[in-house]
């Protein structure tokens, strides 16, 4: 099973996508768990993405895309993979559909959380004042969790409506409990035959 996870910063899509990765016993691959531990590590391509991280900003697609190919062809994925948080705009889509080709893979969902912008904010908002002292990630601070979410509103969203109708396409309300979303996700894939 390979799943691609689409949400905005603080939809659920980490809590939902350990829950599928349980359920499918498949690796997460987090964009931004690749791009943490290529900064920790002290990588040239980490710390070039720690300054466009730190501003909120997204990292250029063509380092994103380096890592993701690289971390997709790894032993662990062979019976499959749930990506969250790439590709996040329409250049990156692009890009991403060439190089599974490249790779010769290919999805058989898009996972789409639908979580409203003001929801988004306040979710993710909690989360940062909410981080124990010296836990909390750099990268987690009030100013840039509110740009993190307006450049999800100005580049990740137009990308996930082009999406809508393709039909590999599936729309789960994120809004609920997170049980409420996780048998909404359920219950959704079950309905395209793949639980």
């Amino acid at each position: 099973m390979r799943l691609i996870l689409f949400g905005g910063p603080g939809s659920g899509k980490g809590t939902q996508a350990a829950i599928l990765l349980e359920h499918f016993g498949i690796p997460h691959i987090s964009t931004g768990d690749i791009l943490r531990s290529e900064r920790a590590a002290g990588t040239p391509l980490g710390q070039q993405a720690q300054g466009y991280m730190d501003r909120g900003e997204l990292v250029p697609d063509q380092v994103i895309v380096d890592m993701v190919a690289n971390r997709l062809q790894q032993a662990d994925t062979a019976t499959g993979w749930l990506l969250d948080g790439f590709p996040r705009n329409p250049s990156q889509a692009k890009v991403f559909e060439s190089m599974l080709t490249d790779i010769g893979q290919t999805y058989d969902y898009l996972l789409f959380l639908d979580v409203p912008a003001h929801i988004l904010q306040e979710r993710a908002l909690n989360r940062a004042k909410q981080a124990a002292s010296g836990q909390q990630r750099s990268d987690d601070t009030p100013e840039t969790i509110l740009k993190r979410v307006q450049v999800y509103e100005q580049e990740t969203l137009p990308m996930i409506q082009q999406y809508v109708g393709h039909p590999k396409f599936v729309h789960v309300d994120g809004t609920g409990t997170i049980a409420e979303v996780t048998a909404a996700i359920k219950a959704r894939l079950g309905e395209v035959n793949c639980v």
